[in-house]
């Protein structure tokens, strides 16, 4: 039996609990780490440090915006400014924010799994989110780039003289992140979940996590090969997006929103997975309507990719699709409305 002394003394070095925070120490050890939950602090100190520089380049815009004159920064330098915080904000912090930090953190311990199906890919796409990052900051400092986030053409073709290539190549290489983020967590959810973790005693959190998944892997292609394209008219003067070339710019605009469009729910998907789970914990009660909500992440996802033409009304489209996916955008409320509901019927009294 312990003695008093030993009890107050506590457990001795042998029984110490180790913890993914101090089984090693030092910096090899982390940035070798295969550990799900080490890495989602990897990818969480990293996607901070970006929204610090976008936030600051945000700041600038509104200081600046305080009068009509360009007390703090001329047109040229107030472009730059507005174009390098859309491609931070949306290419280095929204879209990799929760899933890669609080989906590495957390989904692995909602079904029961160990770590990732791939812990070594895992590490791998935080390195080529770094990598990308890299590009992003050289683009920075060496100038900035005008062009606006969407990198229209065919002004980032041929009319821009700042620095849209190492810019563009950055959104490429971190898009590869994504997609390899993204099919860790579709194999890890369909093979690696506890005995008796059906699909739907699944965490709420966990099927927004899979919806936006699919997202990643459907769509972040279409970008990639979309900037390849871009980068070979601008390096090589082919004749795709630019019409003094034979090309189409209306094409890089469906091209590039057939991804940017599902962006927008790669964004919010994980966070409504958030208040999911908060809504169900905080009200102490089980969730009201647990399947219209599985179902309706997976809707949400589906149906935005039906919708990208509405960011082309005034491009020159026709009328009719205009209308169509005027129509295919509304439907959009159907599946976005249950959740809602949902939430505020879990809520009730």
């Amino acid at each position: 039996m312990k003695t008093a002394q030993a009890i107050a003394e506590g457990p001795g070095p042998a029984l110490q609990q180790f913890n993914y925070l101090n089984a090693n120490y030092g910096i090899r050890s982390w940035l070798l780490t295969v550990d799900h939950k080490r890495i989602a602090i990897l990818y969480l100190v990293v996607i901070t440090i970006m929204f610090s520089i976008g936030g600051m380049f945000a700041a600038a815009i509104r200081i600046e915006l305080l009068t009509p004159q360009g007390d703090l920064v001329q047109a040229d330098t107030y472009n730059k400014l507005f174009t390098m915080h859309g491609v931070v904000m949306i290419f280095f912090f929204l879209i990799p924010s929760i899933p890669a930090v609080l989906g590495n953190f957390l989904l692995p311990l909602m079904i029961g799994a160990r770590d990732l199906a791939f812990p070594r890919i895992n590490l791998l796409s935080w390195y080529i989110y770094i990598a990308g990052a890299v590009f992003g900051t050289y683009a920075i400092i060496a100038g900035g780039v005008d062009t606006g986030w969407t990198f229209y053409t065919p002004y980032s073709t041929s009319s821009s003289q700042t620095q849209v290539i190492p810019t563009v190549l950055a959104a490429f290489i971190v898009g590869f992140s994504s997609i390899l983020t993204g099919l860790n967590f579709i194999v890890t959810t369909h093979k690696m979940r506890a005995p008796g973790l059906t699909w739907f005693r699944l965490p709420l959190f966990v099927w927004a996590i899979y919806a936006t998944s699919l997202i990643q892997m459907l769509a972040t292609p279409v970008l990639a090969i979309t900037l390849v394209l871009l980068l070979l008219e601008r390096g090589l003067h082919i004749g795709i997006f630019d019409p003094k070339l034979g090309g189409d710019p209306i094409l890089f605009q469906h091209l590039f929103w057939f991804y940017s469009h599902p962006a927008v729910y790669i964004m919010i998907l994980p966070g409504m997975g958030v208040v999911s789970e908060m809504v169900t914990c905080f009200s102490r009660k089980q969730v009201f309507g647990y399947m219209f909500i599985c179902f309706s992440s997976l809707g949400i996802a589906v149906i935005g990719f039906l919708v990208w033409g509405h960011h082309l009304f005034v491009s020159g489209q026709s009328v009719y699709a205009g209308i169509l996916f005027s129509l295919l955008s509304y439907l959009v409320a159907i599946p976005s409305a249950p959740k809602v509901f949902k939430w505020t019927a879990t809520l009730y009294k």
